[in-house]
């Protein structure tokens, strides 16, 4: 894995049936602020899911930096949203955020086999209005 497959896999987010491709059928997710995690990729397919569609708006992703190699990395990255609903509780409608987060990967034959995200959920909040 290297650069240019981190930015492919942050692209495929766009696509969920492209971004679920990527991995593992017994897949190790963790979302670290939404204190969320699955253990295959079914569920991991519900998440996705939950958090995408049309309703929830625009979600775009910018690969930062990439360090790793073949059994695992993790992925710097900016994700910028465009809010269309409540977003951590919060009335988000027609706001935007920009948020700076790290996902912790591991892989095994191509696939992603573990992931844990850690994003700056304050910072989300703070753009939103919620907190000072």
């Amino acid at each position: 894995m290297n650069t240019e497959w981190a930015q492919r896999w942050l692209d495929s987010f766009s696509d969920p049936e492209q971004a679920l491709a990527m991995y593992d059928d017994d897949v190790a997710f963790e979302d670290v602020p939404f204190a969320h995690r699955e253990v295959d990729k079914a569920g991991l397919a519900r998440f996705f899911a939950s958090m995408g569609g049309p309703d929830a708006g625009t979600n775009e992703f910018t690969l930062r930096s990439y360090q790793g190699g073949p059994e695992g990395g993790a992925v710097e990255w900016t994700w910028r949203a465009a809010h269309a609903r409540d977003f951590l509780g919060v009335d988000a409608k027609g706001k935007h955020t920009e948020i700076e987060g790290v996902s912790v990967l591991t892989f095994k034959d191509g696939k992603i086999t573990s992931q844990r995200d850690i994003w700056d959920g304050v910072a989300a909040l703070r753009q939103l209005g919620a907190i000072g």
